[in-house]
């Protein structure tokens, strides 16, 4: 398995919140021989299981939606408005390239606003409304958009393909959360033909951007005594941000979540997570709370409770069409979720 060229495959698949239709199709297909089943639920959770000697449940959980947006109205010149999906920034907006779902495939167009010959000085310095933004895709009329499919409810997303740059580094949208995916898969890879000591899920869950909601779905199903959550996190390494705005750094190994805005980390999890990363030399740093929140935030309150770790490789402009991931760092979390696996069932159970 490529793991850079799966990464790619993922990260370009479209997938708003509740819309993730074709990143499951891939994940499916990965997956399909390396566990002994696959579920889905009514809401688009897809779980991967694998039976092992103990029906104790180790759950694994990364989510596929990407933040996104939904057509809410289109006016008589087919201009499309939107309505932002997930924690974007407005800043990223302007001028930005788009991808939106039609009836008969994938439109393309781009997120217009009013061009700097026509403002006033104080307006081009200030970030616009989503409101007062419109989407053009190049039709004439109201109509002609309809007939391409598009109505209220309508699934889009901001383009970035994935490029390589220096340093092993890797530029592009939706590493929140499709390296997460990845790195599930690649275990799922890893461990094939193992005959594990406790009956692990691998959760694909939707719909983290709009309030970790499939995790709640998932977790209450799986009923798992232990969870990692694979996730990407925001980082702070960037001209002009304070050392105690950082969450964590890029280059600096697998980020461990302490404590963030959904979950305070048990610290029996955290000190087993940095005993192993140590003991296996795989580089790691704290995550500084309290930034962030992840589907560890839902599965650890799951019905009696669940033991939760969360393990993120940092990116840079996280939330946005052109974010940076560091390859190292993404591997150093896959290293580090393998190497707790194998010491789960000595330390925690």
């Amino acid at each position: 398995m490529d793991l850079k060229e799966l990464l790619k495959t993922l990260c370009e698949a479209f997938g708003p919140p509740g819309f993730e239709d074709d990143v499951r199709a891939i994940i499916r297909e990965q997956i399909t021989p390396l566990v002994d089943s696959i579920e889905e639920d009514a809401i688009g959770n897809m779980t991967g299981w694998i039976k092992g000697k103990s029906e104790d449940v180790v759950m694994l959980d990364a989510h596929t939606d990407e933040v996104g947006f939904m057509i809410s109205h289109i006016d008589d010149k087919g201009f499309l408005r939107f309505a932002p999906l997930g924690g974007w920034d407005a800043r990223q907006f302007p001028s930005a390239r788009v991808t939106i779902r039609g009836k008969d495939g994938y439109l393309h167009g781009t997120i217009g606003f009013t061009p700097p010959h026509i403002t006033k000085p104080e307006e081009r310095t200030k970030a616009i409304p989503p409101e007062k933004l419109a989407i053009d895709i190049g039709v004439k009329s109201k109509t002609e958009a309809e007939d391409m499919g598009i109505r209220p409810g309508t699934p889009g997303i901001l383009d970035g393909n994935i490029v390589e740059l220096a340093n092993n580094r890797l530029l592009g949208k939706a590493f929140d959360d499709r390296a997460g995916c990845a790195a599930l898969i690649y275990i799922l890879e890893q461990i094939k033909g193992q005959k594990l000591p406790f009956t692990l899920a691998f959760n694909f869950a939707t719909s983290e951007e709009l309030g970790l909601r499939g995790a709640k779905v998932s977790a209450f199903r799986i009923a798992p005594k232990i969870a990692l959550v694979l996730e990407t996190t925001t980082t702070g390494d960037f001209p002009g941000v304070p050392a105690d705005q950082s969450p964590c750094e890029m280059g600096k190994g697998v980020a461990i979540t302490v404590a963030d805005r959904t979950m305070v980390t048990s610290p029996r999890m955290v000190r087993f997570l940095q005993e192993v990363a140590t003991e296996r030399n795989i580089p790691h740093q704290l995550k500084q709370p309290l930034f962030g929140g992840t589907n560890a935030g839902e599965i650890h309150l799951s019905r009696s409770g669940v033991l939760t770790g969360v393990l993120a490789n940092p990116s840079r402009y996280i939330h946005g069409p052109s974010s940076i991931l560091d390859f190292g760092d993404f591997e150093a979390k896959i290293q580090l979720a393998l190497a707790a696996l194998e010491e789960i069932p000595k330390r925690l159970m």
